[in-house]
């Protein structure tokens, strides 16, 4: 190989933008170009001559050190970024090579080349500052953002993500796959990516507010909304990021409103139900006096012989029992109305069961009832208690086809606040994933005209509103507990100490 002259060499280092120094077998400057005067600070003149250690203050000593401790390593090279301290006592970036000669005779002459990279550490620290204030942004964030390499694994999970999904940053990054996060797994990550790269939602590439389900680490699911797009670098997929908005808090508030809309509708209907009630109360009553007196004169009339005296008590027990109910029918519509009133809820168990219980589904039922005596009052609607007792019990008797037990009680909380209520039947029993649904407006496991689905709603939106809570245990083939609780009315202290004993 031709070799080229010292005064060729110089001519080429001189031209560059490296400073280059050859240093002889005692780390002496031999030759440095005028970069590496410029860029250690370091006059040209004094140059000529000096250590190594003294060109490299701070750094010279441990690069020897470890070059001539690691040489097979390094095989007489030794590259590295670091700061060296210029005579004005700045320091400067500077990306260094050291190389050395072998000769017969031991070391032979050490060559050192200096690069400026100050400017590209800049340019690295901007970009850092640029990323980490990204990332706080995209941190404070109150919606999910995550970001997914082509193949699904997460690259970014943000505090928002954290707090809807349940992960910590550090257990998902590098660690898991955006289908972890759906329910239906893969099969939901793929139609996603179908529709970004759809025109239909938003434009190739973008995905524009479409309502998703995810699933946290706790195993809930999470209704939301998701906005996406597809990151590109020279027209190729790179990446996706997706922003997840939480919509419980919504849904919840419509559901809320919706319940309040259908409470609405039925005080309504309760309304119109409660007037006709007492119209027709009203007609069938004059009627049923006249029948009741003149069979009771009737009998008085008869000897205790006469074989009709049976058939006209008959007229007077079924005429009795009947203004028994357009009495309950007249209390019924007086208590639809906007006011509350002092509850005896024991009485209003039987005023409900006295509705029901001649009807033919409750025929093969068998009532029990186990009623605290001296129940604490409660302040309520009564006309709406009754309805939701009325639809405890019918729904029992539903439950158990016409042939059970059902067994209705009542008592006091330990902390005396509230009274409870419980229907338990014998029932089928209720399966665990409609437990957690049955309060929801029109659900129903019953046949299409059989139910509605909103009589369990409406009783738990009016239990709610007396300020009281309803649930229910249920497990399947052993039957079902509905249990209610209502505040009881506040009175003097001695006057509640004296009910309890």
């Amino acid at each position: 190989m031709e070799t080229i002259s010292v005064d060729t060499f110089k001519s080429i280092a001189e031209m560059g933008n490296d400073g280059i120094f050859v240093f002889n077998e005692d780390y002496k400057v031999e030759y440095a170009n005028q970069m590496a005067s410029v860029l250690t600070g370091i006059p040209a003149g004094e140059l000529l001559g000096m250590d190594f250690r003294k060109v490299f203050p701070e750094v010279g000593e441990l690069f020897l050190k470890d070059l001539e401790g690691n040489r097979e390593k390094y095989q007489n090279k030794l590259c590295t970024v670091t700061r060296i301290k210029q005579r004005s006592g700045k320091y400067l970036d500077t990306y260094l090579c050291i190389a050395t000669e072998s000769t017969q005779q031991g070391r032979g002459k050490t060559y050192v080349y200096l690069t400026d990279i100050s400017e590209q550490k800049r340019m690295e620290n901007e970009l850092r500052k640029a990323r980490d204030f990204l990332m706080k942004l995209i941190d404070s964030s109150v919606d999910a953002i995550i970001a997914t390499d082509m193949k699904g694994n997460i690259l970014i999970f943000n505090k928002g993500a954290e707090k809807l999904l349940g992960y910590k940053a550090e257990e998902v990054i590098g660690k898991m796959n955006i289908k972890q996060i759906y329910p239906e797994g893969s099969k939901q990550a793929r139609m996603i990516m179908s529709m970004l790269r759809s025109p239909a939602y938003g434009g190739v590439g973008k995905l524009n507010s479409v309502m998703i389900r995810n699933i946290n680490k706790n195993g809930e699911i999470i209704h939301g909304n998701l906005s996406a797009a597809i990151v590109y670098e020279n027209g190729k997929e790179v990446a996706s990021v997706g922003i997840f908005t939480d919509l419980r808090e919504r849904i919840k508030t419509e559901e809320k409103l919706k319940e309040t809309q259908l409470q609405l509708l039925q005080a309504e209907k309760m309304a119109s139900i409660g007037k006709l009630a007492a119209g027709v109360a009203h007609e069938i009553n004059n009627p049923l006096g006249g029948i009741l007196i003149y069979a009771t004169l009737m009998m008085e009339d008869m000897d205790d012989s006469d074989p009709r005296k049976d058939d006209l008590k008959r007229i007077v027990q079924e005429t009795t029992r009947c203004k028994e109910i357009v009495k309950s029918l007249l209390e019924f519509a007086r208590e639809i109305g906007p006011n509350r009133e002092v509850v005896d809820i024991n009485k209003a168990v039987l005023d409900s069961l006295f509705f029901l219980e001649k009807q033919a589904i409750f025929y093969n039922i068998e009532i029990k009832k186990e009623l605290y005596p001296n129940l604490p009052k409660v302040l309520a609607h009564p006309g709406q208690l009754k309805q939701v007792f009325m639809n405890m019990m019918v729904n029992a008797a539903d439950a158990m086809h016409g042939s059970g037990t059902l067994t209705i009680r009542t008592g006091v909380t330990k902390d005396k606040k509230n009274v409870w209520i419980e229907f338990i039947d014998t029932g089928e029993g209720i399966p665990e994933e409609n437990l957690n649904k049955i309060f929801d407006p029109f659900f129903t496991t019953k046949e299409i005209g059989r139910g509605t689905g909103l009589g369990l709603s409406t009783s738990y939106g009016i239990i709610q509103d007396h300020k009281g809570k309803i649930d229910v245990k249920s497990k399947i083939g052993e039957g079902s507990t509905f249990r209610i609780e209502i505040p009881i009315k506040e009175e003097k202290k001695e006057v509640l100490a004296s009910q309890f004993n």
